[in-house]
């Protein structure tokens, strides 16, 4: 048995391998360790994410997927999350999501087979949990279009703003010589970001 972790931000401001220590320290309580990272910086309404996918064509029968939060694994449309759930269980995995106990119990066995009745109930609370992910998603988008819509009549929206402190410790560091590793780690910033800062400035 393989425990495979996957670890996913929206966005390139964000520090997808942020809760990298939790998720560790959580596999740890139950004796196993991770095999393997699978970290990206993708859309859960994606249903093509690189990482995911790598992740899935690594796995083998009786693997294990651990997340954080099934919003990190899927923020997709009801089909397209049965779709991918079928891939998951297709290839043999488990999922098992840090905040949802019930899922727990494949780690706490060396072989993670359910009983019919566990595997019921955990596919439930599965599908639950990604329903509420997408339903925050949706209601997220809603109210940042009727926000928007709000300041345009008020003649206020300036659209997406450059978090300019962030830029500003970022190359603050590039000119100290600090790695991409180094600055990610103490501002918690994507490399991409990084990337795209440096390109700016040098």
């Amino acid at each position: 048995m393989f425990i495979r972790c996957y670890l996913r931000a929206s966005t390139q401001e964000q520090s997808a391998d942020r809760a990298k220590e939790e998720v560790s320290a959580f596999v740890e309580q139950y004796k196993h360790k991770i095999a393997g990272f699978y970290i990206e910086n993708e859309s859960g309404t994606k249903a093509e994410r690189p990482e995911l996918e790598r992740l899935i064509n690594d796995s083998h029968s009786g693997d294990v997927l651990v997340i954080e939060k099934m919003d990190r694994l899927t923020r997709l449309p009801y089909q397209q999350w049965q779709t991918l759930k079928s891939r998951i269980q297709e290839k043999g995995l488990t999922i098992v999501v840090v905040d949802q106990p019930m899922t727990h119990q494949a780690l706490a066995t060396s072989q993670p087979e359910l009983s019919a009745i566990q595997q019921a109930l955990t596919s439930f609370m599965l599908d639950l949990g990604a329903a509420m992910a997408r339903d925050d998603y949706e209601t997220r988008q809603k109210r940042q279009k009727q926000g928007i819509a709000k300041a345009k009549e008020e003649g206020k929206y300036k659209g997406k703003q450059i978090n300019i402190e962030l830029h500003k410790n970022i190359k603050t560091m590039l000119s100290g010589g600090l790695s991409y590793t180094d600055i990610q780690n103490a501002l918690g910033c994507s490399r991409a970001t990084i990337a795209r800062v440096k390109k700016l400035v040098f």
